[in-house]
């Protein structure tokens, strides 16, 4: 009979998934490090651990992603909390953190923004611009708005862990904060990371995870762009009423960068358009401006 070592359990799970991936699962379910299990692999396990650790392999082995089972991601260099109500934050979003972070670092000091995070999910993107930010000599105030009062609770959480004061609204995209952002007649910074692939993108997706996580979350009609298109119309109802300096940040799909161009130029056609690409030289951000 096998012993019930750190050495033995992950040779066993290795044979099912990725070593690093039954690594990072052992060391949740000791609550111990990577580290931990690298210079103790002869520590013996008691059998509720192990119990626990095989019914997390299992749901490993049958597509549930990672950060689901261990409600851990690390998004730009800190700690989230996620579960089945949140997108698991990926790498190319951290693409928009970094063009935020630059456009504040460029900003007088002093400054007075506005940053609202529609769709905010996990919260990562409006937490790691604050928390990347917190030593600009800016006042920013931030704030947070989804549909899902479930994900909500889960930014709440994040928030509270990484200390960030950040206004939260139920509500969709705009609608719950346009009233207390627009009087106050400051310029602001919108990002959004909203659902954008198609039906058929999903249905077709090589990576078999993605079923496991809020299919709200992810696709869209309209080619994938019915969520942008809303948010677009509820900017123009802004800038038609007020002069206001209003920067969009929107996380695409590569190829929908003609799209989204068309989009803006037919609803909000007065503005200044940039497209950042990922690391892979994909199209993956655009940024809207107005106002300016």
């Amino acid at each position: 009979m096998p012993l019930n070592t750190v050495k033995q359990l992950l040779k066993e799970a290795s044979k099912k998934i990725e070593y690093l991936d039954a690594e990072l699962l052992l060391a949740h379910v000791l609550g111990k490090s990577r580290e931990f299990l690298a210079t103790n692999p002869e520590q013996t396990i008691d059998m509720m651990r192990v119990i626990k650790y095989k019914y997390l392999l299992k749901k490993r082995t049958s597509g549930m992603p990672l950060a689901y089972l261990t409600k851990h991601k690390e998004f730009y260099g800190f700690d989230f909390l996620v579960n089945k109500h949140t997108l698991i934050p990926r790498p190319d979003t951290e693409i928009m953190v970094e063009a935020v972070v630059n456009r504040l670092r460029a900003t007088n000091d002093g400054q007075q923004i506005i940053l609202i995070d529609v769709g905010t999910g996990s919260g990562c993107i409006p937490i790691a611009i604050a928390k990347w930010t917190s030593d600009f000599r800016l006042r920013v105030s931030i704030f947070a708005t989804d549909i899902s009062k479930q994900a909500l609770k889960v930014t709440k959480r994040n928030a509270k862990k990484h200390n960030v004061p950040i206004t939260f609204k139920h509500g969709n995209l705009l609608e719950p904060v346009l009233s207390s952002v627009v009087c106050n007649q400051l310029p602001f910074i919108i990002t959004a990371n909203l659902p954008y692939i198609t039906e058929q993108q999903y249905q077709n997706s090589p990576t078999p995870e993605i079923h496991h996580e809020p299919k709200s979350a992810l696709v869209a009609d309209n080619n994938g762009l019915a969520l942008y298109e809303e948010l677009f119309k509820q900017i123009k109802q802004i800038v038609k009423c007020h002069i206001l300096h209003i920067t969009c940040y929107c996380e695409i799909d590569p190829s929908q960068s003609a799209q989204i161009a068309k989009l803006i130029g037919n609803i909000l056609p007065e503005t200044k358009l940039e497209i950042k690409k990922d690391l892979s030289g994909k199209d993956r951000v655009v940024i809207v401006s107005w106002g300016e």
